[in-house]
């Protein structure tokens, strides 16, 4: 297992990456015209399915990239691209293209049928950065004690995404555009740096003679 500050860190990394802050204004315009029963079902259900898919990354994120023949390194790369574009979005107060395509958001507003799979859970929730984070912390130290606290981690983080959700239509309206937007670049520049984290160390593992 890894020091608790190491933990910590990695409490509030794929806290950034997750956004509950930018998730809520989409979860409203998504469910504009639902009744609050509606809306706390489906904040429930989204909840549950990103929880599933948070855990699967944790317990089966490696092996799922050994069945490719992907090694950690490369991936830490090639997370770390990601990160760094979805940083760049957040700086700039955008929504990030990874969380959810026009078309899906067109389609989940005029239907109900699996919406709370996409794109509440997949991918507003678990994102590609959200997967690729959870991977490479999850691979950061071996034993069954850290795949147990990643779980404790990722299990806390959804809880939290649970109760923002509940609460999006008024936090939304309490923090405004700006309240969110400020928010969003402070996680921007958190998740920038995890981003180029991932980067270097994932490059000085493939090009050894970089670290001299």
């Amino acid at each position: 297992m890894l020091p608790l500050e190491d933990y910590v860190k990695i409490f509030f990394g794929v806290f950034a990456i997750m956004g509950p802050f930018s998730a809520m204004p989409i979860f409203v315009n998504l469910t504009a015209g639902k009744s609050k029963i509606e809306k706390n079902e489906l904040a429930k259900n989204a909840s549950i399915a990103g929880l599933m898919v948070a855990l699967c990354s944790v317990w089966l994120g490696s092996h799922l990239l050994g069945f490719f023949n992907i090694g950690i390194p490369a991936f830490r790369v090639a997370g770390g691209i990601l990160l760094l574009t979805l940083a760049i979005n957040m700086i700039n107060a955008k929504i990030p293209g990874a969380k959810q395509t026009p078309e899906e958001l067109a389609e989940a507003k005029v239907s109900n049928r699996d919406l709370a799979i996409i794109p509440l859970a997949i991918p507003l929730i678990m994102g590609p950065g959200a997967i690729s984070t959870v991977i490479v912390f999850s691979n950061n130290s071996q034993g069954f004690g850290h795949l147990l606290m990643m779980s404790l981690i990722v299990s806390v983080l959804i809880l939290n995404i649970y109760i923002f959700l509940r609460a999006a239509a008024y936090l939304s309206e309490k923090l405004g555009l700006i309240g969110i937007n400020v928010i969003s670049r402070i996680m921007g520049l958190i998740l920038a740096s995890i981003a180029i984290e991932f980067m270097s160390s994932g490059l000085i593992v493939l090009f050894p003679g970089w670290a001299s």
